[in-house]
């Protein structure tokens, strides 16, 4: 005999909650970003033969999610939402530069655009938001870089900077394991115990773009900054860099 189990749908949620399920949606995997066209050098590595199984994979995750994006792309991040808020026009240009600056191939410097111009496009109507008006007339109708644009959207959605923070180092981790199975390959359960067992990591990730300030962030990442270079030549490519 099935008991009936009945579920009552409060009218409204807390507002802590509506900022929570906003954090997942916007770093989900179906956020159409453009992420997940992504490969940042991992299918250059794979193509010449760097990486081929779990462990090598394990190390390039390692190395991008503790340098790149902890040591560069997070520190943007913190110092885009501390300028959301009130909007500093100056300070956004200038950061917008860095942001651009910072991305050694061209490859990887078009991705953070699109990336960032999808989220600015798709955040937009939802938010119905004026001061996203003034961030348009603050970048003169140009895109706006990814980390830039999300710091300034979290600020707005007024989500602690710190779980924005840790949600999109998860989305980066996360997106790259996905790429993992297709390119590597992985079996499912092998690249989600990479991505279980990255969880260190990924928190040191968020103390170091907490710990670095912005004008001493790096991102010395010579091995996937070549591997992003020759990936314009790779002569299959399933991914944009």
């Amino acid at each position: 005999m099935h008991r009936r189990v009945t579920i009552t749908i409060t009218e409204s949620i807390t507002m802590d909650k509506k900022k929570l399920y906003a954090l997942y949606q916007i770093n989900g995997g179906t956020f159409p970003t453009g992420g997940f066209s992504q490969s940042w050098g991992l299918e250059t590595y794979v193509a010449e033969g760097e990486i081929d199984d779990a462990d090598a994979f394990n190390e390039f995750l390692h190395t991008y999610i503790l340098h790149c994006t902890g040591m560069c792309e997070g520190p943007i991040i913190l110092r885009a939402y501390e300028l959301a808020e009130p909007l500093q026009a100056g300070e956004l240009r200038e950061l917008e530069q860095l942001s651009n600056a910072s991305r050694v191939t061209r490859e990887s410097r078009e991705a953070g655009l699109r990336m960032g111009k999808a989220f600015f496009r798709i955040m937009a109507p939802i938010l119905e938001d004026s001061r996203l008006d003034e961030i348009e007339e603050i970048f003169t109708g140009k895109d706006v870089s990814y980390p830039v644009i999300y710091g300034i959207v979290c600020r707005l959605l007024d989500i602690e900077a710190e779980e924005a923070l840790r949600a999109y180092v998860y989305s980066a981790a996360s997106t790259l394991v996905q790429s993992a199975v297709k390119l590597v390959p992985l079996g499912n359960t092998e690249a989600q115990e990479v991505l279980f067992r990255a969880a260190d990591v990924m928190e040191k990730a968020v103390e170091l773009a907490a710990e670095t300030p912005i004008d001493e962030i790096t991102n010395f990442c010579p091995g996937t900054d070549i591997a992003g270079l020759r990936h314009e030549s790779l002569p299959v490519r399933l991914y944009m860099s």
